[in-house]
Formats: structure tokens, sequence, C-alpha cells
């Protein structure tokens, strides 16, 4: 008769935990929520010696103590909590418990405590054991009831929420603002009383309240402020003077559409605010919605004249249904039909074209320059990367010294925890400069090519959003017309398409690039300088050509934030 020993080979084991049952070690965690919470019933001695307690009862080695400091417990993103975890995924199988006073401790996030102790218990074979709320989660009914702990613990933290709110509230219909103030008012507290009160930056900004009642423009109100010290931007002078917070009244989501009466110093009067929005209210245009772009004109703006730096607008004639573009200063007399202005454009981008011919080759060039320009980068980066792996080895071996073997006190292992640590966010600083951001530049090369095969076609191709970010792709500065020659100058191009360009004139193109007698570009940027072009962060996904649009923008930035990163990160390390 066969005998059962032969098939054992074949039996299969529960693998999604190590095994810890015959373990007896934890790790300790404690925390107060504040600072304030220390010196109570709940304080951190307390709690570490009660555990300490229970754990000499119940035969279980300390591992490791982790917390000792004050961390709120409404998310998992503590730092001392994330360390504890990080410490049993390395020492998996070795640690059996987490203990704490009370659950609460552990977490306050109902559903999200219940599915990490699960975690724990099923991939790492740790459980959490509160030793004032004892419950044994090696079975369903332990589960449960530690489960049902956790919600309860969410519960009381929603209750808490609830009354603060509430307070919150009533003391805004008091009259009395609990949030922080806005520009021009300091919080001050004397023997525990709370006030608002104008501090000198308040003063200056009732003044622009006085300016504008007199019918100052904001460009203008701006302009004093600075030369007083204070600096606005245009949104945060208008949202300034539309609040009533400086007229002593209360506005806030809490008070749910209610205006109520303020306690503190008020900045001006309400008839002063009262008549600033009304001049503000009165201005043309006021509530109606604007419209920035036009779909016939899309180099309005962009395009700048010549005689007068000025921007061009657009403007139709009803009558024919023809568009124009014109300088805005008057008097200048510079119009053109958005018709010749529109060829004109796509005759400059042309000039960018590379042919099908020159592809390969020109490939080839500038696979030769990527990889000259990162060399001194990619060397760098190498000898960062074998300086963290130093530092983290020595992390390493006093946190074993202080946690595991208790060889180092507290006082050493915090002095070169200390020590290594700012070394660590050093060097990873430093990586973090050197890092391209691009994962396979040669593809990055053939999709910057790729673009500026079709570079035209693209612009002609696009609607309005992706023809703008285009022409700022290209050519991040804008582009002048030159009314006398009638033709388009280039103060500054992308140093991708500048260099695709020149590379291609080394190849055998023509060396000035031009195709037409009209179009009159400006001499290359050299090559040792590479400009910061204009970065897309995302695009829709419209044409084949999208992937190459974001990849040109992504090559062109990294082109320079290699040369001016690399000085900075050799003297970094040299220091």
């Amino acid at each position: 008769m066969t005998q059962l020993s032969t098939f054992a080979h074949f039996a299969k084991d529960n693998r999604i935990a190590p095994r810890t049952s015959g373990i007896n070690t934890a790790v300790v965690y404690t925390r107060v929520s504040s600072k304030e919470q220390a010196d109570t019933n709940l304080s951190l001695d307390i709690q570490r010696r009660i555990i300490d307690e229970y754990a000499q009862r119940s035969n279980i080695k300390v591992e490791a103590y982790f917390g000792g400091t004050y961390e709120s417990a409404k998310t998992d993103g503590r730092k001392e909590f994330q360390r504890m975890l990080d410490f049993i995924k390395k020492n998996k199988g070795k640690v059996s418990h987490i203990l704490v006073y009370m659950l609460d401790r552990f977490s306050r996030t109902g559903g999200g405590a219940i599915k990490l102790a699960q975690e724990l218990r099923e991939k790492y074979g740790v459980q959490v054991y509160a030793v004032t709320q004892p419950s044994d989660t090696s079975n369903p009914s332990g589960v449960l009831q530690q489960s049902i702990q956790f919600i309860f613990s969410q519960y009381d933290n929603e209750l808490r929420k609830q009354r603060s709110i509430a307070g919150m509230k009533e003391k805004f219909k008091r009259g009395i603002w609990v949030a922080k103030p806005p520009i021009g008012y300091d919080v001050i507290k004397i023997n525990g009383t709370r006030t608002i009160e104008v501090n000198s930056v308040g003063k200056k900004i009732k003044k622009a309240f006085i300016w504008k009642s007199e019918g100052m423009k904001n460009e203008a109100i701006l302009e004093k402020l600075r030369s007083m010290g204070v600096s606005l931007n245009k949104q945060h002078l208008t949202k300034l003077l539309k609040n009533p917070f400086y007229c002593g009244m209360l506005c806030h989501n809490m008070l749910e559409g209610q205006i109520v009466e303020s306690t503190h110093e008020k900045l001006i009067s309400k008839e002063l605010f009262l008549k600033v929005n009304e001049i503000h209210q009165n201005n043309e245009g006021y509530g109606v919605p604007h419209k920035k772009q036009q779909d016939a004109v899309p180099l309005k703006v962009f395009i700048r004249c010549s005689d007068c730096n000025e921007p061009f607008t657009g403007y139709v004639v009803k009558a024919k249904g023809l568009w124009y573009y014109k300088c805005r200063t008057k008097g200048c007399k510079c119009n053109k039909s958005a018709k010749t202005m529109h060829e004109m454009f796509i005759e400059l981008l042309d000039s960018y074209k590379v042919t099908d011919t020159l592809k390969a080759p020109l490939y080839k060039k500038m696979e030769s320059k990527w990889k000259e320009i990162n060399k001194e980068s990619f060397d760098l980066e190498q000898s960062y990367k074998k300086q963290l792996v130093e530092v983290n080895g020595k992390i390493e071996n006093i946190e074993e010294s202080y946690y595991v073997t208790k060889d180092m006190n507290k006082e050493t292992y915090d002095k070169f925890y200390g020590r290594f640590d700012s070394e660590q966010q050093v060097i990873n600083k430093q990586l973090s400069k050197l890092s391209s951001g691009i994962s396979n530049p040669m593809v990055t090369i053939e999709g910057a090519i790729g673009l500026s095969i079709g570079l035209a076609t693209e612009w002609v191709s696009s609607d309005i959003d992706r023809k703008e970010k285009l022409q700022k792709l290209v050519f991040p500065a804008g582009i002048v017309y030159d009314k006398k020659n009638g033709s388009f100058r280039t103060e500054r191009v992308n140093s991708i398409f500048e260099l695709i360009a020149s590379l291609s004139s080394d190849t055998g193109n023509n060396e000035k690039r031009q195709t037409g007698g009209k179009t009159c570009l400006s001499p290359y940027v050299r090559q040792k300088r590479f400009e910061l072009s204009c970065p897309l962060q995302a695009l829709p996904p419209q044409s084949s050509a999208s992937t190459s649009f974001a990849i040109a923008a992504s090559f062109s930035t990294t082109l320079f934030q290699t040369k001016s990163l690399n000085h900075r990160c050799i003297e970094g390390m040299q220091k």
C-alpha cells in the first residue's frame, strides 16, 4: 500500500503571511495628539510604562520603540508611524505584535485602520494589540471586536469635528472671526484673549481704498503700493477691494449666506467700501465673460509691432467677413490681412522643417549632442548614487545598534541619525536636480525630429488652444512684424528647434534655413547657450504629432536644465 509520505512534496502551504506563531517579539508605538496632551493621563511616559509592564508579564520581547511624540491620528501619514511600518516590512517574519496603549493611539481612520491591520496580519503576520483593550485577532471574533473599536475611534473623531464646527459657526454669528485674517491684520493674544488688529500693511491698504474711490486705476494703485513695500498682483487687489472684512462685516461659508457685523478693528468705513465697489461694478464690461481667444486670429498678442513693440490685436470687417491684425498703438497704421500673416507664419515654421532624407543623419547628430551635454551629469549622478548607498548603510547600522542589539544609547543615536539624515537629504536633492525628466532620451529625440518634420502642418490642423501652445513652444518670446520690410523677426527660438535647424544645416541644408524672400530670420543663438523653452504640462491627444509636441517641450527644457544645473551640482559635491 502506498504511503501518504510519498505525496508530501505535493502539499500546498499557506504563504500569505510569514510564520510568526513561534515568535513573541513586538514593536511599541506611543503617541499623543497634541503637545498639551503630554501632561494628561495619556502622557507618553504612562503609555510606555503600562505597555512595558504588559510585555514583561506576557514574556514578549520588545524589538524597537516608535512614536514618543505628538502626531494626529486623523491620517496614517505620520512620520514615526511610517517609520514603524518600514521597520516591520524590513524585518518581515521577525515581529509578531504592535503594542499600543489603546487602539485609537494606533489610528482613528476607521476603515483605513481596519484595512491596514488586516494587511499587517495577512502579509506580515503582525497583530495590532492594545494592552488596555485586549482582543485576540487570531480568530474572527477578535478581528470583529477590534474592527468595531476602530470604527468607534473614527466616530469619536467625527463627533469632535462636529462640535468644533458648531462652535466656530456660533462665534462667526456673534461677529468673532476665528480663521486667519486677510492681509493687513495681525492676530494678537494677550492672557488667552485673541484680538485682530490692523498692522502697518493695513494702513497702506487703507490708502488703496481711498485712491480707488478717487478714480485711480488699479495699475496705478499697484505701482504706488509697490513703492511703499506692499507687493500685490491685479487679481489680489481686486479680491481685496471686494472683501467686506475691511469695513467690519463678516462673510464666510459657515455663515451660509449671511452677513454679520464684526467685533474686530475696522480698516475703513462702510460708506467708503460701498463707494469703491460701486465704481468697480460700474466699470465697462463688469460681469461680462471675456473671450481671450479668437479662432480666426491665433497670432494676436503673439506678434508685436517693430516700431512701438506693442502686441497686435485682431478685428473683423463684418461686411466682407475678413479678419485683420493691427497694432494697438493709435496712429501706427500697421494693418495686415490675417490670411497673409498666417501664410507668412507657416513659411517661417517651414524654415525649421526637417526633410525625410535628413532624418537619419540628424538623429545621429542630436544623439551625439545629447550624450556630449549629459556626460557630466551622468558622471555626477553615479557619484551621488554611490554616496547615497554609503549613507543608507550607515543609517541601517545605527538603527540596528539602537533598536535591535541595544548597543547604542538614544543620545548617540539621535546625534548620528541627524547627521546621516541631513547627508541623505542633501544627496537626494542633488540627484533630483540632475534628473533629466526623460526616461528614454533617444525616443525623445526621434519625437522632436518627428514634430519638426510636420511643424507647419501641425499648426494648421490644430485648434486655437494648440496653435497658441505650439507657436509659444517654437518662439517663446513671440515674433516681431517689420511693416517696412513686410517680414518677421525672431528674437528667441526654442533651443530644440534651434539645434535641429543648426544641425540640419551641417548635414547639407540651406545654411540660413530661409525659404523665401519675405521671411527674415534673426541669427541663431550659439549652440553652447540653451534657452529655457515654454514647457507644456498636458496636451489632449489630438493627433499623432501630440506626443512629439510634448516630447519637444520636454527635451528642450532638459537641454537647458542640464547645462545650468551641472555647475551647481559640482559645487555642491565639492562642499
